[in-house]
């Protein structure tokens, strides 16, 4: 009997019509942007006070019940006192933030970055943006080990939206990177904070514009 040829897995047309898809290899670096739950004393270590306060403040705003809080807390206060009530706000300290962190994983090598404070109904449209900064962790990883092997995410628009400006940067399904996507904060080689990642890679991080999806 002849032999039967091996089953090639079918890349979606428009992948392949990008260039978008990399077959998985053992010698890739996998990225992932996800969130995790950390205790307010974490939080201050990996935000400014003003990033504290501008989210206390947009969590405030948010709330459609203050009553609700202020109960949930056990604190005893009339509502009807504004002073005692904006005293409460202003010192509240939830005892979790849900914090949104990029991943990058190789061999050894697990990188974090605390992204931002977690904001769902912000969230949703822009999620894409914090898969762009999972697969810069992940540049800033294959630059620190001087590689030259791809940097994998599982998100096209990233994938997209970076191709042209880095080598080497493919696209895989979800399955391929949860590797990166089970990583947690405990578990990194190395944890970055806002601050720390700005001034040791300025250059991977020099575009603040929010990228909304489209592509020219």
């Amino acid at each position: 009997m002849g032999k039967h040829k091996k089953k090639q897995k079918n890349v979606p047309p428009w992948l392949a019509h990008e260039n978008l898809f990399i077959p998985k290899t053992s010698q890739q670096i996998t990225t992932d942007a996800g969130w995790e739950k950390i205790s307010f004393d974490d939080a201050t270590q990996f935000f400014s006070t003003q990033s504290i306060q501008d989210w206390r403040e947009s969590f405030v705003e948010s709330l459609d019940d203050i009553s609700d809080l202020i109960s949930a807390q056990g604190v005893d206060i009339d509502l009807e006192d504004e002073v005692a009530v904006d005293k409460f706000l202003d010192n509240y300290k939830p005892q979790q933030f849900n914090v949104v962190v990029a991943k990058a994983v190789y061999d050894i090598h697990s990188w974090v970055r605390i992204l931002t404070i977690s904001t769902p109904e912000d969230e949703e449209y822009y999620f894409h943006n914090h898969e762009i900064e999972a697969i810069r962790l992940g540049i800033g990883l294959r630059r620190h080990l001087n590689l030259d092997i791809p940097v994998i995410n599982d998100c096209q628009n990233a994938v997209r939206y970076l191709q042209g400006k880095y080598p080497n940067i493919g696209w895989q399904p979800r399955n391929c990177v949860s590797v990166a996507h089970r990583l947690k904060i405990a578990q990194a080689t190395k944890v970055y904070n806002e601050q720390a990642w700005d001034e040791e890679w300025s250059d991977i991080s020099d575009e603040e514009e929010i990228f909304d999806g489209a592509v020219d």
